[in-house]
């Protein structure tokens, strides 16, 4: 146990660097100076051979001592656990340089050399110790094992050579040895209370304004007064004397176990190193307050410890709950203006389809115009040739079978226009071609009475997964607008083109186009461009909103050569 204590070279990461500081220096002058010097010293009484085995080994000591320099330099950087290993390989190659040293003294003086030279080794001894003292003086018991070694070796040598002159300065250098010693340790004591982190953490500890706590196992073991103040007790001693659970609500705000939570994320700071989180606390009176909370593990004396730090948040805490409060009265209020904002649109969407209801009654008119004219000369005929006596059974049978074609015609209208307004609750698989002749149906008569030629130009036809009925919709609002155009401003030779390629389809007029000062507003509700009285200007609101908002597609306008450009895209994830 002595002995392990006497060898062991436990000392900080800080005192290493500080070793570490001026070591290359050392190392160029104890490894490349000094043996040279011995070199030139020795070369006249030792064999060449024996010297130049001498050399190579102080070199390779050397260099060896460079690596571990460095590595020590790379680890101390990154807190390695080598440090402590590579630190005592360092001064076990120290020792064994200056072993090679005083062996070459030892091999000259048994080799009988000069008085002279014997004192100039003297100096190189005394000449090592003294840069000893700015190099291992910050581990001080390298320093004092290697002041003896050299110092007590040295000695016996001159003690071994003999004289009284020797021995008078064997006396002298031990009397040396016992002064550096001394000198040593308190200039060891000065070193290690400058580096001294103690005094650094005090200082932050007692004067930062956060709160501070050492927790060792669950129990206090130091706080600083800011943390006295903020939990409003009477001193130190008084809070110290606590346990963890009394600073301490028994549930959270969320409803977890104050002491379970507090204990899971202890364990999360030992594992991690550092951990950081908000937390509710209680004060000696019981007020709640709120604390972000800073958990780091440290090391003191060997000890693990938890290094809290609390910084009081109550304020912001309760202009978060503030700002959570605003948040929610704000989406009740979007909430009642987008349950308004539906109703609106429930309404415009009401007026419009009454407004298509109109158009279509109009509609259903030309369509019936031409059967019902029919009906009305075949009716005409029975009574002439039954007022003649002319109306034979066959002639009755042929009328009676036109008109049966008329009715079933005008039957057939109604359907189309019945199907065209029910409303589609479930997509589903259609195309352009297919709804294009649903609408072509009801309003070719129409554009026919008004000499309008409908144009369908079809390139590449797609499935599209889409609300039916309410693309009908639009495209019967967007020729039912052409045709208002083309009407309103007289063209000769009108004309209405519907192109269609894969997911995009295209509805452009000869009317002249929409003027450029208002075509971006067109889309607004209650916008109108007709001039006729009965212009409602919802017609082109619902069909953007039914295009964007329902079928998730595109609904734009541009002016093109001749007259207005409408483009319906219905993009592929509708298709």
């Amino acid at each position: 146990m002595f002995f392990s204590k006497l060898f062991s070279f436990d000392y900080n990461h800080r005192n290493i660097e500080l070793f570490l500081k001026n070591f290359l220096v050392s190392a160029f002058a104890a490894n490349i100076i000094i043996p040279t010097i011995l070199l030139y010293l020795t070369f006249p009484f030792l064999h060449p051979s024996f010297l130049t085995l001498w050399a190579l080994l102080i070199l390779t000591v050397y260099f060896f001592r460079i690596y571990v320099i460095k590595k020590l330099q790379k680890f101390i950087k990154t807190n390695s656990s080598l440090v402590k290993p590579y630190f005592r390989v360092l001064i076990g190659l120290i020792f064994i340089n200056n072993f090679l040293l005083l062996y070459l003294i030892y091999v000259a003086v048994s080799h009988g050399i000069s008085y002279h030279t014997i004192f100039i080794f003297s100096t190189i001894i005394i000449t090592l110790i003294a840069g000893a003292m700015t190099t291992l003086l910050s581990v001080f018991k390298v320093y004092l094992y290697y002041v003896l070694v050299n110092i007590l070796t040295f000695t016996g040598i001159i003690v071994y050579y003999g004289g009284e002159t020797f021995y008078l300065f064997a006396i002298i250098l031990l009397t040396f040895t016992a002064i550096s010693i001394q000198v040593g340790i308190h200039q060891y004591k000065l070193l290690n209370n400058i580096t001294s982190l103690n005094e650094t953490f005090e200082a932050i500890f007692n004067s930062s304004p956060d709160g501070i706590l050492l927790i060792q196992n669950t129990r206090f073991k130091d706080c600083n007064e800011a943390l006295v103040k903020m939990f409003g007790y009477d001193s130190k001693e008084e809070l110290l004397r606590l346990h963890l659970n009394y600073i301490m609500p028994k549930y959270q705000p969320d409803g977890t176990y104050s002491v379970k939570e507090m204990l899971r994320i202890v364990r999360i700071a030992l594992k991690k190193g550092q951990h950081t989180f908000e937390w509710q606390l209680v004060k000696k009176n019981g007020d709640l307050f709120w604390v972000a909370c800073s958990l780091t593990k440290i090391v003191i004396d060997n000890e693990e410890l938890i290094h809290i730090v609390y910084r009081d948040i109550t304020q912001k805490k309760e202009i978060e709950k503030e700002k959570e409060e605003f948040r929610k009265e704000l989406e009740k209020q979007v909430a009642i203006e987008m349950e308004n904002n539906r109703k609106k649109d429930k309404m415009l969407l009401y007026q419009s389809r009454l407004a298509q209801m109109g158009e279509m009654i109009s509609m259903i008119a030309h369509q019936w115009r031409q059967p019902l004219n029919a009906i009305t000369i075949a009716t005409g005929a029975i009574q002439l040739k039954a007022s003649r006596d002319q109306l034979d059974n066959q002639s009755a049978i042929d009328i009676a079978s036109n008109i049966s074609k008329f009715a079933m015609h005008l039957s057939s209208t109604i359907d189309d226009f019945r199907n065209f307004f029910q409303s589609n609750k479930v997509k589903s698989t259609t195309n352009y071609q297919t709804m294009i002749e649903s609408v072509q149906l009801i309003v070719e008569s129409a554009l026919k009475s008004h000499s309008i030629q409908l144009n369908i130009i079809l390139h590449h036809i797609v499935e599209l997964h889409t609300y039916e009925n309410e693309v009908k919709q639009v495209l019967l609002n967007l020729i039912k607008n052409a045709e208002d155009a083309l009407i309103e401003n007289k063209i000769q030779d009108p004309q209405i083109n519907i192109i269609v390629d894969n997911h995009t389809l295209v509805i452009s007029d000869n009317a002249g186009g929409v003027p450029e000062d208002i075509i971006d507003k067109i889309f607004d509700p209650y916008f109108s461009t007709k001039t006729k009285k009965d212009g409602t200007g919802i017609g082109l609101y619902m069909s953007k909103m039914i295009i964007e908002d329902h079928c998730g597609g595109i609904l734009s306008v541009r002016n093109g050569k001749e007259g207005a450009e409408f483009t319906i895209y219905l993009g592929e994830k509708d298709a």
